[in-house]
């Protein structure tokens, strides 16, 4: 790598992990599966030339069985070696990377020039200044001799990866693009003689009976509405009841004032309105009061095994409340004849139920410029597309790991099956969850892995899906976001906070204090070059 990008890398990595710290996959000897992918002759031949060492990222979430073996030796590096490895004349070596020090990690690893040869992320930041900066390999010719590859990802998902016209990186493809979701109490609506809500207004007058009535006799512990922090932060859930006052706008104005994902957008015409909605839904004692402390989602959990809550915007069909054992688990037992159903009532001027749903990718496969084995790296993607080496590194081996039932693959939950199968989406890195070739296929299958709540799982994700939409995409890096979109995400946090839990005669200048505050601190610059980008893309 060039002097000048050590140089940049290095201080992106001391920034970030400055930046991190302030805020806040058994071992088994029969790897054999009818799924070995095939050989081409261009693969035969290499076995006539020097092995080469292809190495590649994998995340370490410290979560290993006792008795799998690290995530850099275990039954499923073994099985990629023997099946793609093996015929091609290639040695595998599984480079680990915290989850939660991913960023970090990776900057550490390109500025040194020791990252693997493939590598991934879902930090559009990051990517953005490897694309600035030089330090991609250009893909562009590469998957022209990758065809299962582009077959699988399609020109949809494969454009994400194009950037100043090269294809720098390769999306993994998402076969679902769901987030929120909200979910209510049906036995107390039925206590209650209330219908389901179906409108942001009859949600409101829902929350104001629970809390005049108490149907869950829960002695002075309810919570009409609460906000879920079990993926990302309490403070993103509510903005799915925010969004259905947002205004109509042009797509120039989408592109400009659209914020990336998890950033409040302070600035679209209607989102002062919608956050002054949840301030009177504090002041009436209606949502919990202390939802900004949750930075884990323990307490929320907690608080929905004990029955307190009447409603709840999180993730659909999330495993921490469906999957056995877990919260939905808990509350039965605690509190016999609870029942939770999905909802969608944040209606907008449309009647419309709008959300933010994600992209249909998932994170970013890269091959650094200071690579030499980007052909072996194609041809390792191009490999797991195949539809039976994918279903394989997704579902594992049948009888040994599933079993089919009703056409999908049902997980065999013994602890010996789980030493061989835990870390499987972190190998199958070209799919962001599993693909049966159609949305209604992957839904079902989705539910499916929830026994008991497979209807409340599907319609959650229904929900999700329905009025959803994605973030505006640039061709190019956004370099004012790159510089102060860190700064930005922590300063728009606690303006939804302030603006929140302020007084209702105090709301108003502290919303607008915060925004005009914001955007001296580089909002405007962001919303001035996205204006700029998006029109000059027009052209």
């Amino acid at each position: 790598m060039q002097a000048k990008q050590r140089k940049w890398f290095a201080t992106s990595a001391a920034v970030l992990l400055l930046a991190s710290v302030l805020s806040a996959c058994g071992n088994s000897n029969d790897n054999s599966s009818n799924a070995s992918g095939s050989t081409s002759p261009e693969s035969t031949a290499n076995t006539n030339k020097e092995k080469v060492t292809l190495k590649v990222e994998v995340f370490d979430r410290g979560n290993a069985p006792a008795g799998a073996g690290p995530v850099t030796d275990n039954f499923w590096t073994q099985w990629i070696q023997k099946n793609f490895g093996d015929p091609n004349n290639i040695k595998l070596e599984f480079v680990p990377v915290p989850r939660n020090q991913e960023v970090d990690k990776l900057n550490v690893l390109m500025a040194t020039g020791d990252a693997p040869d493939l590598v991934f992320t879902y930090d559009m930041n990051t990517i953005y200044n490897y694309v600035k900066d030089d330090g991609l390999t250009d893909l562009t010719p590469l998957i022209e001799n990758a065809p299962n590859l582009k077959k699988f990802l399609g020109d949809d998902v494969l454009n994400y990866g194009i950037f100043n016209g090269k294809q720098y990186t390769i999306p993994a493809k998402r076969p679902l693009q769901y987030t929120q979701s909200t979910y209510i109490r049906k036995d107390w609506l039925d206590k209650l003689g209330l219908p389901a809500p179906t409108t942001t207004e009859q949600f409101y007058e829902t929350l104001k009976a629970f809390k005049e009535k108490d149907p869950g006799q829960t002695g002075g512990k309810l919570i009409p509405y609460d906000f879920s922090a079990i993926d990302s932060t309490s403070i993103t859930t509510p903005f799915v009841l925010v969004n259905a006052f947002v205004k109509k706008m042009t797509e120039e104005e989408f592109y400009s004032l659209t914020t990336s994902s998890y950033i409040p957008e302070l600035t679209k015409p209607g989102y002062k309105d919608g956050l002054q909605y949840l301030n009177k839904f504090y002041q009436e004692g209606l949502i919990n009061p202390d939802f900004a402390l949750d930075k884990d989602g323990k307490q929320f959990e907690s608080d929905v095994a004990n029955g307190y809550v009447g409603a709840f915007t999180a993730l659909a069909a999330h495993p921490n409340l469906m999957a056995p054992g877990k919260v939905f688990d808990t509350l039965k037992q605690n509190v016999p004849g609870a029942e939770y159903i999905a909802i969608d009532p944040f209606t907008d001027e449309e009647g419309k139920t709008p959300k933010s749903i994600y992209d249909p990718i998932g994170m970013h496969i890269m091959i650094p410029k200071t690579s030499k084995h980007a052909a072996e790296a194609i041809k390792y993607l191009d490999w797991m597309s195949q539809s039976d080496v994918l279903f394989t590194l997704q579902n594992g081996i049948e009888g040994q790991h599933y079993t089919l039932e009703n056409g999908f693959p049902k997980a065999i939950t013994t602890d010996e099956a789980k030493k061989t199968f835990y870390n499987n989406s972190d190998i199958a890195i070209i799919s962001n969850g599993k693909d049966f070739g159609s949305i209604d296929k992957d839904i079902e299958a989705t539910a499916y892995q929830f026994p008991g709540y497979e209807e409340i799982a599907k319609q959650s994700i229904q929900n999700a899906l329905k009025d959803g939409y994605t973030m505006p995409r640039f061709d190019r890096p956004i370099e004012s976001e790159i510089k102060y979109g860190t700064t930005l995400k922590a300063k728009a946090y606690e303006i939804v906070v302030k603006a929140i839990l302020a007084k209702p005669d105090q709301f108003g200048k502290i919303f607008d204090d915060g925004v005009a505050e914001y955007m001296k601190l580089g909002g405007q610059a962001i919303q001035d070059e996205r204006r700029a980008a998006y029109q000059a893309m027009k052209k």
